[in-house]
């Protein structure tokens, strides 16, 4: 019973360390190809507030039949930068992959009478920030950029197009041993009085490899499954200890059986049969010398005549101690 206890311990542990493994991949269409914010996950997106940067407010929202990433804009004389975190988006064996970056974006005016206006910007790439570098540290690869501009707008309601991004230069591509690799978009500072603070929306982000094949987004969550297994192999030796005592206890109870109850019982016997044979007087007398002429090996013609009388007085002697007992 301990060794199936240990045994069903072992196995509700490693349940919950898988348990706790899934709950820590990102919700980002997990075996998908898209980044559709259907699920309403945009913990891999954060806003880059450097000088001249709009401190915008990120959150999930409902616009025209599904739900997209919201880029609420606090100030159109700064420019929104919204960084994407390639690390939390896929692994890195397809990020190293990516010749082209695409998705939907949606710029629509705060208030009804609002005018949009023309919208323009770029989208920028670069492997991470490394703090030890002097200048940008911006590398592998360093920071580059292609710029945007959507011209199917209608004053008033909203400008909308699909972005692309595209990675022409070897030097572009991202690497194996990138710092943090991101891309980001950017919208032009809006110096024209008549235009109205905005809000952009994007959706349906992709990355592709050189034959315009939809790369998987999801990370494998590789750190936490190794971890997981050095409790099974903990609990190994608690199941070997336990073995030699269980077998201990069925050889101790055996020798006290053996030795105190079964030889108490076979000496008791004779004992309480001899105590009435000792009340007749010739009994005692012929019984007396019996034994001992018994186990003489030179026996003689005398001794079997007086055995064959002890015996006889013996059986007389059973006889009334019967009849005593009735």
């Amino acid at each position: 019973m301990k060794i199936k206890k240990i045994i069903a311990g072992v196995a509700a542990a490693a349940m919950a360390c898988t348990t706790m493994a899934a709950m820590s991949v990102s919700a980002i269409n997990e075996g998908g190809t898209v980044i559709d914010f259907e699920d309403g996950d945009y913990s891999f997106v954060y806003m880059n507030v450097d000088s001249g940067a709009d401190n915008s407010v990120l959150s999930v929202e409902d616009y025209n039949g599904s739900k997209r990433l919201k880029v609420d804009v606090q100030d159109k004389a700064n420019s929104p930068k919204v960084w994407f975190d390639l690390d939390k988006i896929t692994d890195r064996s397809n990020t190293v992959q990516i010749r082209k970056i695409t998705f939907d974006l949606t710029i629509v005016p705060k208030s009804e009478e609002g005018i949009v206006g023309w919208a323009g910007g770029a989208v920028g790439t670069a492997g991470g920030f490394d703090t030890s570098l002097k200048g940008s540290g911006q590398v592998n690869p360093s920071w580059s950029q292609k710029e945007w501009t959507l011209e199917a707008y209608d004053p008033g309601v909203a400008a909308e197009g699909k972005i692309e991004r595209k990675f022409l230069m070897k030097n572009e591509f991202y690497t194996e041993d990138g710092v943090n690799p991101f891309f980001g978009l950017m919208r032009w500072p809006v110096t024209d009085d008549t235009l109205d603070n905005y809000v952009m929306y994007i959706d349906n982000v992709q990355l592709l490899d050189s034959k315009d094949n939809a790369l998987p987004i999801g990370v494998t969550p590789a750190a936490e499954e190794t971890e997981a297994a050095p409790e099974e192999t903990e609990a190994a030796p608690a199941e070997t200890e336990a073995a030699p005592a269980e077998t201990a206890a069925p050889v101790e109870e055996a020798d006290d059986e053996v030795a105190v109850d079964d030889a108490d019982e076979e000496v008791a016997a004779p004992v309480e049969t001899a105590a009435p044979v000792a009340e007749p007087a010739p009994v005692e007398t012929a019984a007396a010398p019996a034994p001992a002429v018994t186990t003489t090996p030179a026996a003689t013609g005398n001794t079997a005549v007086a055995s064959i009388a002890a015996v006889m007085a013996i059986a007389g002697a059973a006889a009334i101690v019967a009849k005593k007992r009735k």
